[in-house]
């Protein structure tokens, strides 16, 4: 039976390596543990060492414990589905058919799509997706934007060939620059496409003290690497209302006390797209129609003649540049809906959406980890993170060894093996049965 919380859980979680936070331990636990003053800047090792060190040893514990306590995305897999019961009698039964994950305690589905014969069709999360066009390269940004005009993460275009961390590159080609923009969004290595960009290090994009990477989830689409699928990570329909937004700029040319507005190609643009940036176009200004191949109608009088550089922004896609679709809630995950999961047993059930396919016909993106730390998996993670700060023997200036103590080996082989057979008693064993 899932326990959703024990008096005596780790409950300190504030992950933030570099301070020597972590989701199972912190730097003053560990220098509880080894008795020892706190890790400061100054200290060997130093407090951020110390948070690197957590971050490996978490890893070690998900490992060795055949789970995770901590929230980790697992990208696309695929799953074979065989009807368990005729459509016909789905109603009564609660399911035409099930397909049991690799891991449980799953706290969110973010992607799921089961093939219909020609297409994958989604039924999760509330989804966006962008597909780049001949003309991609003239992307200036794309903005996801939280509901109620909340908070908007901005993703500038590179097209030098060297992107900054918070850029996405567009120099190369579209499935290129759809790899960049999915890193980007999720803030992560650039591992696709580090060797054209010569990237060092993890993209990263926030906003205050807001990540761009809680709140949206993108990945390729699997039949065509030009579109990006970008999920809410909000619950349910919560998602729908995100705002996805596409800009490219132009030199723009306003005449005082006019509403015409002469740009380098109207092709590129559409009725409806907001303006911005030239300080003679009041704000709010949309494009009200379209001329010819130079001229535009603005929605607003031009409060002064000059020529500057205009953002042009739309919600539903630029022509020739690309194509984009809302944010849309396609969940409808309850028992008598299309899909219900047992999500403490990693299991999905399917009622009234189901692939027509039984191989490889659905894919699913999720998020799985136990919502609670245990106190024996604190222990255990304190106990390897001590112990591999007294391996080294350059790290070990503050802690004592002295001829009435057992010595730093003896302390480094006890507490692994402690910290082990704790994990070994936690380790989940799943049966799948035919």
């Amino acid at each position: 039976m899932p326990v959703a919380s024990s008096p005596s859980d780790y409950t300190s979680i504030a992950p933030d390596y570099a301070n020597g936070h972590g989701f199972y331990t912190d730097v003053a636990a560990v220098a509880d543990m080894l008795q020892i003053p706190e890790f400061t800047d100054l200290t060997n090792p130093t407090e951020a060492q110390v948070g690197s060190i957590i971050k490996r040893v978490e890893g070690m514990v998900d490992d060795k414990a055949k789970r995770s306590y901590r929230p980790i995305i697992h990208e696309q897999e695929f799953h074979n589905f065989e009807f368990s019961r005729h459509p016909m009698h789905s109603y009564y039964g609660g399911y035409v058919g099930f397909i049991q994950l690799p891991q449980m305690k799953v706290r969110k589905i973010i992607s799921l799509r089961v093939w219909q014969g020609n297409k994958y069709k989604e039924i999760a999360s509330a989804q966006a997706s962008i597909q780049m066009l001949d003309n991609f390269r003239d992307l200036h940004s794309i903005t996801l934007q939280l509901p109620n005009s909340g908070t908007s993460f901005v993703a500038d275009a590179s097209t030098d060939g060297s992107p900054l961390t918070d850029e996405f590159e567009v120099t190369f080609g579209k499935k290129t620059a759809m790899s960049e923009l999915a890193h980007l969004i999720n803030e992560e290595f650039p591992s696709s496409t580090s060797q054209f960009t010569k990237a060092t290090a993890a993209k990263s994009l926030a906003v205050g003290n807001l990540v761009v990477s809680d709140y949206f989830y993108a990945q390729k689409d699997s039949e065509d690497g030009t579109t990006l699928l970008i999920s809410s990570l909000l619950p349910s329909d919560d998602g729908s209302d995100c705002v996805l937004k596409a800009t490219i700029q132009q030199s723009a040319t306003t005449v005082n006390a006019s509403t015409n507005l002469t740009v380098a190609d109207s092709s590129k643009l559409k009725v409806g797209m907001a303006l911005s940036g030239h300080s003679h176009i009041p704000a709010n200004t949309t494009i009200s129609s379209i001329t010819d191949s130079t001229t535009v109608v603005m929605s607003a009088t031009a409060t002064g003649a000059s020529s500057a550089t205009t953002a042009f922004t739309s919600t539903d896609g630029i022509p020739t540049v690309c194509e984009m679709v809302a944010f849309t809630d396609k969940n409808d995950m309850k028992r008598l809906g299309d899909y219900w999961t047992i999500g403490s047993e990693g299991r999905i059930f399917f009622l009234k959406e189901y692939p027509y396919h039984s191989q490889n016909s659905i894919v699913v993106t999720y998020i799985a980890g136990s919502s609670r730390v245990p106190a024996a998996i604190h222990e255990a993670a304190t106990k390897l993170v001590c112990a591999e700060i007294l391996r080294h023997d350059d790290q070990t200036i503050l802690i004592a060894e002295t001829g009435g103590n057992i010595s730093i080996k003896e302390k480094y082989d006890i507490l692994r093996k402690e910290a082990f057979d704790i994990l070994s008693g936690k380790s989940d064993v799943v049966y799948f049965i035919d």
